[in-house]
């Protein structure tokens, strides 16, 4: 009989990160009791902020498959969900959010959709509708669409413009993409408004939008400050701290906590506080963790005085949208659609300079790896994640080419904990210090700052 395999959970060295799994709870008990009360609650994806505030700003409440599935696989209480999911069909290779969504969801159909007692965290209560999202990943929205089999609610999807680097600098492209998601997002206030018999509260909307800018400004401040040596903070402190603006940003909870984030970062900056005592090499991650394992990080610190200094562009908050970008925009939808726009084109110029593609995923680590002063990536293919993982090879070759930065390769999974081998990880890990000791070697020869 196979062992169970021990949980490894993680400290985490800042004491707001400690406190960050709050707005998790938070989110899936105020849609719980929305649902109680009779008021709309909906599932929502990722969407960069592109819909999720106006679902909010009418008065929906929303919870997020997503997040349920890292949460599930953190508490090592997802894989009945998996056995659900695979059982009725779907294939071991699709997302693991999905299937642990969609195993999920057929519990909650075949319990009259009352909540199991069972359900981590709580669980999720029936959506009237589910938010889908068109950027990145087919699996996102076909996963939306596939739960039809189990409920009989409607799927909204929004379109996300995604391109080439060379079309990306095109005449006329990025404004006629921006008038494109305008119109989408009207079309969705519509559909909205007639679903729930509500009224757009356009003055709700601006001011969440508000308060999203403030959020980010402040976590991309603290991204900021992570350059420092010794780092300020790593990779399982911005897993947990991602939360409120990933999935709240226009709370204005979530905006006191990241100025108290920032303080407390900026006081570790000031004082050459290390999150780990023994730092010895920087690397960074990419691209989604495992989430059931994220201990073994706190392991790798210890033993090896690895400080992950960067990670998971996909999950950051970007930079500020530019003054010239906000000038003279009235209409909150637009400011929505540039923002969200902005957030997955920022780094074209990166990737243009580079003569590369694609941008998600694999530009900004081009960049990160000097700003971070970065010895080694940790690079984390999934077998059910497509989208993060076809870039990853390209993008050890990139670095390696252009930045004499090597890599190292640990096969796993966001949430299935069967496909992920610890101590595979640990003997990887141990032959790759000596294999960032030879790089820094040559990038010194090289000429390289760092």
């Amino acid at each position: 009989m196979e062992q169970k395999k021990k949980k490894t959970s993680s400290a985490k060295t800042l004491q707001t990160a400690r406190e960050a799994g709050n707005f998790g709870k938070r989110i899936l008990a105020s849609a719980r009791l929305a649902a109680e009360e009779g008021k709309p609650v909906a599932w929502s994806m990722v969407d960069w902020w592109l819909g999720g505030t106006i679902a909010k700003a009418i008065g929906i409440e929303l919870c997020y498959p997503e997040n349920y599935g890292a949460f599930c696989a953190a508490v090592r209480k997802a894989e009945p969900f998996l056995d659900y999911a695979e059982n009725d069909g779907v294939p071991n290779t699709t997302c693991g959010y999905a299937r642990n969504g969609i195993g999920y969801t057929r519990r909650l159909k075949e319990n009259n959709f009352i909540i199991p007692e069972d359900a981590p965290g709580g669980g999720m209560p029936k959506p009237l509708f589910l938010l889908g999202c068109g950027a990145v990943c087919d699996a996102r929205y076909k996963w939306f669409q596939s739960m039809g089999r189990y409920m009989d609610v409607p799927v909204w999807t929004l379109e996300f413009p995604q391109t080439g680097v060379a079309e990306f600098f095109m005449p006329g492209y990025k404004e006629e993409n921006i008038k494109f998601m305008v119109r989408e997002l009207r079309s969705f206030v519509e559909f909205l408004e007639k679903l729930t018999g509500r009224k757009m509260d356009w003055d709700n909307l601006s001011e969440r939008l508000d308060t999203t800018f403030k959020t980010h400004e402040l976590a991309h401040k603290v991204d900021l400050l992570r350059k420092s040596v010794p780092s300020p903070a790593v990779n399982t402190d911005f897993w947990a701290i991602m939360i409120p603006h990933l999935y709240l940003p226009d709370d204005k909870e979530a905006l006191a906590f990241y100025q108290r984030v920032y303080e407390e970062v900026k006081y570790k900056v000031d004082n050459k506080i290390g999150a780990i005592p023994n730092e010895k090499y920087r690397m960074a991650f990419a691209e989604l963790p495992p989430w059931h394992t994220l201990g073994i990080f706190d392991e790798f610190a210890a033993k090896h005085g690895i400080a992950f200094a960067i990670e998971s562009w996909n999950y950051h908050a970007p930079s500020p949208l530019p003054e010239s970008e906000r000038e003279g925009v009235n209409d909150p939808l637009e400011l929505i659609a540039r923002y969200s726009f902005h957030k997955f084109n920022e780094y074209t110029p990166t990737a243009q300079l580079n003569c590369m593609d694609p941008t998600i995923f694999t530009a900004p680590y081009l960049k990160w790896v000097e700003d971070y002063r970065i010895d080694g990536l940790f690079c984390h293919p999934l077998l059910s994640c497509r989208p993060a993982t076809y870039t990853l090879m390209h993008l050890r070759n990139l670095l390696m080419e252009k930045c004499k930065v090597p890599s190292v390769v640990v096969e796993g999974d966001i949430v299935d904990l069967r496909v992920f081998n610890e101590e595979e990880a640990h003997v990887k890990i141990e032959a790759f210090i000596e294999t960032m000791d030879h790089y820094r070697e040559i990038r010194k020869k090289e000429g390289f700052e760092w």
